[in-house]
């Protein structure tokens, strides 16, 4: 089992009312419809099933996010008072924002996502989590995030935390001038294998890339699915098999691995292992439908 470190983590980033699609026979085309075999409601963003997870481990781990509002906020704040994820530091957005909402469509062993953000990034009382002295990490769940309000890099690292950074598909952000400069500056970043190869517009076999990063410190962990993950760090590489599973709703599935290389990283534990911890967590999450449903198979072997 692996060792659990004494200090929190902040998951910083939007959080979403999830409605996730499953059992389609292909996606949608304009002017036809489909239907599809199962439905859910559930809380979403990286931010949240991050938290979830960490959670689930016995890990500590704090939110810190602004929750929708109104009847899609029920389902919201439902899953995050039974995943046990503390919202000391969460707050109920303004309804003039309108609805943060995800609809997840998964097919087979992939999904697509139609999402509409509103509102501020962060709350105001990211200077307070950040003052707790439980607080030894900060995991910043999307890109786009971090664009946003990059004085959380400043900020975090004033208070002497760690930081990891996840990509969350958006072609803005990734295609930003200023991104790789941000990205050079955590600690951890860990995007999907599309998000790597358009942030460093890398073709071919990526582990080709490992020489462009000769100089980095920030250590570059690229999902890649049922390929499982690989990690860059000073001009080397190495790589982690997935796990196998049943593939039933692969959303989510990334913030899941995130939470089980967290984990193990944080403890001191070795790359490899953090790995080999992020894919079991990322399988337990493809198995179920909703992105942090899975976080129960988790914390049964936690326990």
């Amino acid at each position: 089992m692996i060792n659990r470190t004494d200090k929190g983590i902040l998951c910083v980033g939007r959080v979403y009312c999830d409605l996730v699609f499953a059992g389609m026979p292909h996606m949608p085309r304009l002017g036809e419809e489909v239907y599809a075999e199962s439905f859910s409601a559930h809380a979403g963003g990286g931010a949240y099933i991050t938290a979830a997870y960490l959670t689930a481990a016995e890990q500590k781990a704090e939110l810190c996010a602004y929750l929708p509002h109104g009847p899609m906020g029920t389902y919201v704040q439902q899953d995050l008072e039974q995943s046990g994820v503390s919202g000391h530091y969460a707050q109920i957005a303004d309804e003039s924002w309108g609805t943060q909402l995800t609809v997840a469509m998964a097919l087979n062993d992939d999904r697509a996502f139609l999402t509409r953000r509103g509102g501020a990034p962060i709350p105001d009382s990211f200077d307070r989590a950040l003052a707790d002295p439980n607080i030894g990490h900060v995991h910043i769940a999307e890109l786009a995030t971090l664009l946003e309000a990059p004085f959380i890099l400043e900020k975090a690292k004033a208070a002497g935390l760690t930081i990891s950074l996840d990509c969350a598909w958006d072609e803005q952000a990734m295609d930003a001038g200023e991104v790789r400069n941000l990205i050079e500056q955590v600690d951890l970043f860990l995007p999907n294998l599309s998000e790597f190869r358009r942030v460093f517009d890398v073709t071919g076999e990526i582990e080709f890339f490992a020489s462009e990063l000769n100089n980095w410190k920030t250590k570059v962990v690229v999902k890649r699915g049922a390929d499982g993950a690989t990690l860059f760090h000073l001009g080397q590489h190495l790589s982690a098999p997935a796990q196998h599973c049943t593939i039933v709703d692969p959303t989510g599935a990334g913030d899941a691995f995130n939470a089980g290389f967290l984990t193990a990283w944080l403890a001191g534990k070795s790359d490899q292992d953090a790995l080999a911890e992020g894919n079991r967590f990322a399988a337990s999450s493809i198995g179920s439908i909703g992105g942090a449903t899975g976080a129960k198979l988790i914390k049964m072997s936690a326990s």
